[in-house]
């Protein structure tokens, strides 16, 4: 006997609550558990880089798992596309989009005068740091995010759920934030310190910041493009604009602390990422309605 369309969508949308919630949770159980690892290796007087490894392999442990499982129960296709050469050129594409962006930010900044950069620090060990670091970059943060967030979560919304492309980029980016909010209580819940502090600056940076990584998985289809982006992000960050302990490609002055920070990562790389892919995506909408 054959569904009735009305119980066909009702079963269609059970399952999209359920992708999004179970995806959502394997996220934040994750990302929880793998921060509780870091926390109980740090007690042995592990190197920093080992516990952040030891973080990295166990949210990659819980959360590929559990979502191939999710995706293969409920059927789903358009998330885990292997790494073929298309998808290496989407994870190129991806890194280079953030690094030309934060380059043209190094630029604009040095011809204003904000930043004068006073030494060149190119080396072996620098670049042993930043292999090293986007390897764990990519399992700890980049990679399940990716999965989960801008695949799971946003195919469940717009693809099992049928919501209009603004309402699933809207619910996708308030799960994400709802996320490290999640994993502060529960850290506060086993007296743990937070990782996070939940400041307003830092809920509008990962809004913005997640609304440009959807934006570019829009215009690709592919999430290997916004797992490149992500990666190069903080590796700018981490070894270019605010390197702290680490090896640094170059040494520099500013003229006011914290400008070349909150004009390069953000302004640069998230506000003018954003413009641009919103423009791409529209256009490209534009010439498929046009044709």
């Amino acid at each position: 006997m054959s569904m009735s369309p009305e119980h066909i969508n009702r079963k269609q949308r059970s399952s999209g609550m359920a992708i999004v919630g179970m995806s959502w949770l394997t996220m934040t159980l994750g990302l929880f558990f793998a921060t509780l690892a870091g926390k109980l290796v740090s007690t042995m007087s592990t190197e920093e880089w080992m516990i952040h490894l030891t973080q990295a392999v166990a949210i990659a442990s819980i959360v590929l798992p559990l979502l191939l499982l999710i995706r293969g129960h409920f059927h789903m296709k358009s998330v885990f596309l292997p790494l073929t050469g298309k998808g290496i050129v989407h994870l190129l594409s991806g890194a280079i989009f953030a690094a030309s962006l934060a380059f043209t930010g190094l630029v604009i900044a040095s011809m204003n005068n904000w930043i004068t950069i006073t030494e060149w620090h190119f080396s072996a060990e620098l670049l042993l740091a930043v292999v090293l670091n986007s390897c764990i970059a990519f399992l700890y943060e980049a990679l399940p995010e990716e999965l989960s967030m801008r695949g799971m979560v946003y195919d469940g919304l717009r693809y099992r759920l049928r919501l209009p492309v603004f309402f699933a980029y809207v619910t996708q980016v308030i799960l994400f934030l709802l996320v490290p909010i999640s994993v502060s209580l529960l850290q506060e819940l086993v007296g743990m310190n937070a990782g996070n502090r939940i400041t307003l600056d830092y809920m509008i940076l990962l809004l913005t910041y997640g609304i440009t990584l959807q934006l570019l998985r829009s215009l690709t289809r592919s999430l290997w493009a916004s797992i490149g982006f992500h990666i190069a992000y903080l590796e700018v960050a981490r070894f270019v604009v605010v390197p702290g302990d680490r090896p640094a490609l170059f040494s520099y002055t500013a003229q006011d602390n914290g400008l070349v920070e909150i004009f390069i990562l953000y302004m640069m790389i998230i506000l003018v990422g954003a413009i641009i892919l919103t423009v791409l995506n529209a256009w490209r909408g534009w010439t498929k309605d046009k044709s």
